[in-house]
């Protein structure tokens, strides 16, 4: 991981959480399992962290195979 400061881990710590507690919830409303992911992804393209750091890209990688399974059904 970059150099973060100590307020910007704790806000990516959130962010990983929130989107623990939306892919647990699962449910009817799945966007907000996106919407999540999308929050964790821009935190780490604005502070230059590794996708592929320690297997969290791979992480996402269902996240997205579910969204195109999404769109191609739509």
């Amino acid at each position: 991981m970059s150099m973060l400061t100590e307020a910007q881990y704790e806000e990516y710590i959130g962010l990983l959480k929130a989107w623990v507690d939306a892919e647990k919830a699962g449910g009817p409303d799945e966007s907000a399992t996106r919407d999540a992911y999308a929050a964790v992804r821009s935190f780490r393209e604005r502070y230059g962290l590794s996708q592929g750091a320690a297997g969290v890209e791979a992480e996402g990688a269902p996240v997205r195979a579910e969204w195109r399974r999404g769109e191609a059904g739509a």
